[in-house]
């Protein structure tokens, strides 16, 4: 059920480093949802929605009722998960409505954190 004050935005994440990541999106209260393995070089494109009024990100529920706002999306190394995890920051478009987002992820080489870039924003016209 879609309002006239929210509107698509398509995310495109992609694994710009030299080994797999694994990913997930936050919600609001604790809920996730696994996007999977990201191999390097490959992209996820993720269908996203946005309040005009707040210019809060979410997605709607399976039962198109509820909307499951997005707090982070989230990437870490294949093993120690939890301890690499890096973040995409989803300031910039939280501040302004946003037709389009393209961010990367990428492991360094050697230890550390997953390193995540918004690295193209285009505003809803």
């Amino acid at each position: 059920m879609h309002t006239p004050a929210d509107h698509a935005v398509n995310l495109q994440l992609t694994n710009t480093g030299t080994e797999p990541l694994v990913c997930k999106i936050v919600y609001g209260h604790w809920v996730e949802r696994d996007l999977g393995r990201l191999d390097p070089a490959v992209t996820f494109d993720i269908a996203l929605r946005q309040q005009g009024d707040d210019h809060a990100l979410f997605i709607y529920r399976d039962d198109m009722q509820r909307r499951l706002m997005i707090e982070n999306i989230l990437c870490g190394r294949l093993e120690n998960r939890h301890e690499t995890t890096g973040q995409v920051d989803l300031t910039r478009p939280r501040s302004r409505n946003v037709a389009y987002l393209e961010a990367t992820c990428a492991a360094p080489v050697g230890p550390g954190r997953v390193s995540c870039q918004l690295t193209d924003i285009a505003a809803k016209d």
